[in-house]
């Protein structure tokens, strides 16, 4: 299990480094919302650059 965690983590990352810390974008490039792009990163322990809030992100006061 620990592997899929591995792959998992490394494929938010990229996408991530890909949209430049945007969670909306990175999670809609890879099929998720952004409610499981969070929980996934929760999950994994991964950040965002700049995490708190996106620039246009759903949800951002």
């Amino acid at each position: 299990m620990a592997h899929l965690d591995e792959v998992e983590r490394e494929v938010l990352v990229r996408a991530l480094a890909l949209h430049r810390g945007n969670r909306t974008a990175a999670a809609a490039a890879i099929g998720l919302t952004l409610r499981q792009m969070r929980y996934r990163m929760s999950r994994l322990g991964v950040q965002a650059a700049g995490d708190g809030s996106d620039e246009g992100e759903e949800g951002s006061a």
